[in-house]
């Protein structure tokens, strides 16, 4: 291995804070839970241009007010090298280390990576020399540039260097072992930087960052090189739940849980002793393109299993789930069942497909029952979105499988002249746990003024104006003239609430005017050089007549 210089910036022009060595394994009883401040240091081409604004020191303030004790910052360089050479540009380092600084100032744990580079230059199923000289070039600097950053004066060291996210390359084992060489010359850049960078904390991926690689090709590097390595993977299954992919809107059975915990099992077993961390887990958001009780459940799930097997976790928040103004999770709920999952305390929670109350216009209004997981917790009282209670007997009945909503209370909240959408919301409170926030929609079958389109040119998406009318939109099922499917083919196979469904991406919808087909689809309309029939499927799934057909003809 070329011999490494670390001189590249001036170490002594920096600070240092006192720093007392720690251990993985002590480091991992503080550190969780942890949190992602995603698409911001890592957007591409740089920091704002994925839908966050820079970053400012008041965002870690708020993030530690919910309870988290570690914070991962990816960053993504590709786009930050001055022309001609490997050298950071030297704004953006002193950006990055700046970010660094506000999360240290907090006492937080603070993972620093190289995100997107990954996939922009230092693809390994193709390795080359350039590439490794450059990803050795970019670790000197930011080794030597960080090498005294430990954390506050009580806390002491605080930085982790992640060597890489997702690996990028293909499922083989010659693409791991590339990313294994990878992490071999990574340590020995961190130990040999100076500063505190020898006794500092590292953490490593597999390809992909996938688990399922992991167990099977990741090199644990031997004592000597790795007695401070830890080992990290990132968890976003089941992917057609999380994507809402071919009709999966719902999680929460019993087999969707014995998946999730054989999947950790399984890591558990393989890196039994090593230091293990989720750096990123999550759904897309919550109710929007996935059903927010489902959502309640899986993370609730994902976050004790995970903390049973003693690995810490690191939420990837995108900036759909904590809103950094205001320092409040957007989705109030998740915010509460993330919390007690984190601190063992025991949720009520939704069954799947009961975060919402639907009350289709022209219906007699009948008593709504919202199914519930007590899971030994006891009802405290069903309250209205003003915080008044409701009576019980008169407007609520419980049992120990939910709370029903007397019509007479439904029918209180429709007075004449209602408009389509949210009436009100109701809070469910038990004697511990988070409150569940249950909305409470009047909805009727949304309608589209023409229900036949033309297929525009490949490249191109199709836009279809849209009165939703109330409803959220689930899913869009996708048929040929002749009958079959138009994509994943396969999906004949799956239940029939799943057959022949696209993958949110594949169609999408803003909640004023508009229903979207993708280029993907049009071009596969294109390719079909047929009709093809998209059913758009909206909420609640369990009325039938709550579809609006689109035919899109090929030209």
């Amino acid at each position: 291995m070329r011999s490494l210089l670390v001189s590249l910036l001036a170490i002594g022009a920096h600070l240092a804070r006192a720093f007392t060595p720690t251990t993985p394994e002590v480091a991992w009883q503080s550190m969780h839970p942890g949190w992602n401040l995603g698409n911001t240091l890592d957007a591409i081409p740089t920091e704002g241009d994925w839908g966050n604004p820079p970053v400012t020191a008041d965002v870690f303030t708020k993030i530690k007010a919910q309870g988290y004790k570690s914070v991962r910052i990816p960053v993504t360089w590709t786009h930050h090298f001055l022309a001609g050479n490997n050298t950071v540009d030297p704004t953006w380092m002193n950006r990055v280390e700046a970010v660094v600084d506000m999360a240290l100032a907090q006492g937080f744990w603070v993972i620093v990576n190289v995100h997107h580079d990954s996939w922009e230059w230092f693809d390994m199923s193709s390795p080359t020399t350039e590439k490794e000289q450059k990803f050795e070039d970019l670790w000197t600097q930011i080794a030597a540039r960080l090498s005294l950053k430990a954390g506050t004066a009580i806390s002491s060291e605080r930085l982790i260097f992640e060597a890489l996210n997702e690996p990028a390359g293909g499922g083989t084992k010659a693409n791991a072992d590339a990313y294994n060489f990878a992490d071999l010359q990574f340590q020995n850049i961190v130990r040999n930087s100076g500063g505190y960078n020898k006794n500092r904390i590292t953490s490593l991926e597999p390809l992909n960052g996938n688990s399922d690689y992991g167990n099977s090709w990741f090199y644990k590097i031997p004592a000597g090189w790795g007695d401070k390595w830890s080992y990290q993977f990132h968890f976003y299954s089941p992917y057609d739940f999380l994507w809402n992919a071919w009709g999966k809107t719902f999680w929460g059975t019993d087999a969707d849980k014995a998946a999730v915990w054989q999947q950790m099992a399984d890591v558990a077993n393989n890196f039994t002793g090593i230091p293990t961390c989720i750096g990123e887990f999550g759904s897309t958001d919550s109710g929007h393109t996935n059903e927010s009780a489902s959502v309640w459940l899986w993370f609730d799930y994902v976050i004790r299993t995970a903390r049973h097997f003693g690995f810490v976790t690191f939420m990837w928040d995108n900036g759909s789930f904590f809103d950094r103004t205001a320092g409040a999770w957007r989705d109030t709920t998740l915010g509460q069942v993330m919390k007690y999952a984190h601190l063992g305390i025991v949720n009520t929670l939704a069954e799947p497909g009961n975060s919402t109350v639907w009350l289709r216009q022209g219906d007699l209004i009948v008593d709504k029952t919202i199914g519930l997981r007590f899971s030994g917790n006891t009802l405290a009282g069903v309250y209205n979105g003003a915080g008044q209670a409701l009576t019980s007997g008169t407007q609520y009945t419980a049992s120990s499988t939910g709370v029903t909503l007397k019509a007479s209370y439904l029918s209180s909240l429709l007075m004449p002249g209602k408009p389509l959408g949210s009436i009100g919301t109701i809070v469910i409170k038990s004697n511990q746990g988070a409150d569940l926030k249950i909305d409470i929609r009047f909805y009727k079958t949304p309608t589209v003024a023409t229900s036949s389109y033309q297929s525009p040119s490949t490249g191109s998406s199709l836009s279809i104006p849209v009165t939703l009318n109330g409803a959220k939109l689930a899913t869009a099922k996708a048929i040929k003239a002749d009958g079959s499917i138009l994509k994943d083919d396969w999906t004949i196979y799956l239940p029939d609430s799943q057959a022949g469904r696209l993958t949110w991406g594949d169609f999408d919808y803003n909640e004023s005017d508009t229903l979207t087909l993708s280029s993907t689809v049009i071009g596969l309309i294109q390719s079909a050089q047929q009709a093809v029939t998209v059913t758009f499927e909206f909420w609640p799934r369990y009325d039938p007549l709550n579809t609006v057909p689109i035919t899109v003809s090929f030209v």
